[in-house]
């Protein structure tokens, strides 16, 4: 009897799970995340806007590592290749940023 009931509670999830609607795309909102890419010794978007709250996460897809730092606000030490670094940017401004080990990479986070 039990795995009977543990069978369909199981059933009854994945259909509901399969029914649920998939989350549009859109602005970012107080909760919401965004993602930097690392790649070809460049940060894409450069420029990234964002609203007051949301999670930024530096993910590196390149082979080589890299760093994502404003001094005194943020600083990811080395994200290795295929690994990635959050911060959630609570206040607004413009946030300059650039890469310790390739200093010619530059990026900026705007939050509005």
């Amino acid at each position: 009897m039990k795995r009977i009931v543990a069978c369909l509670v199981l059933a009854a999830a994945l259909a509901a799970s399969q029914a649920a609607p998939a989350a549009a795309p859109g602005p970012a909102t107080a909760s919401g995340s965004k993602t930097v890419d690392i790649n070809h010794f460049a940060f894409h978007p450069p420029t990234l806007n964002v609203a007051k709250g949301t999670r930024v996460v530096f993910s590196n897809s390149s082979g080589t590592a890299h760093t994502a730092t404003d001094r005194g606000v943020f600083d990811s030490g080395h994200i290795r290749p295929g690994h990635s670094f959050a911060v959630r940017f609570e206040r607004r401004g413009t946030f300059s940023y650039h890469c310790t080990i390739h200093t010619f990479m530059h990026g900026k986070i705007v939050v509005g």
